[in-house]
């Protein structure tokens, strides 16, 4: 990355400073077209469960950004990003500045878009593992009752079933 050409764009970063327990913002919340970057300090992101109860996903930690999905996908706020240290210092990267950057110096982009992978790549092995969980659970269950069923035969048995009611019901009808 340039520097010297970056250095116009750091200049209009906003930095503000969070307590702990602040929330930057919340999940749901529009989103303000702004992304963050942190400076110092240490921050949580927590999402929503289906009961309402806040869950810990993972930490922030300088040198890290967040909030970025806003300049590209304006959408809700999929997470709630709360300070967990007592000062914690983070900038304020508008869209016009991102763009900026972003023309200034590629190189820019590319940390970006290398760090949104690896976030969703460890999304994608988070899933992976509670599938497995679960078809593990699954089979377990059956195992229990005295069945020899897997999660892929409960499968076909269920699309069995709707297939047979279905004929049962053209042969009632004729």
């Amino acid at each position: 990355m340039n520097v010297e050409h970056l250095r116009k764009y750091i200049t209009k970063v906003r930095i503000d400073h969070f307590a702990q327990g602040t929330k930057v913002f919340s999940e749901g919340e529009e989103c303000n077209g702004k992304m963050y970057f942190v400076f110092s300090g240490l921050l949580q992101v927590y999402k929503r469960k289906a009961t309402g109860e806040e869950q810990y996903v993972r930490d922030i930690k300088p040198g890290e950004f967040f909030g970025e999905m806003a300049l590209v996908f304006p959408s809700p706020r999929a997470a709630s990003i709360v300070a967990a240290a007592e000062d914690t210092k983070v900038g304020i990267i508008t869209k016009d500045i991102f763009m900026g950057m972003g023309k200034e110096s590629p190189g820019f982009l590319s940390v970006i878009l290398h760090s949104i992978i690896n976030r969703l790549t460890a999304v994608e092995d988070s899933i992976s593992e509670k599938q497995k969980e679960l078809h593990i659970l699954i089979n377990g269950i059956h195992q229990k009752e005295g069945e020899t069923t897997n999660t892929e035969s409960v499968t076909k048995t269920e699309d069995n079933t709707q297939d047979s009611e279905q004929v049962e019901g053209v042969s009632k009808e004729n």
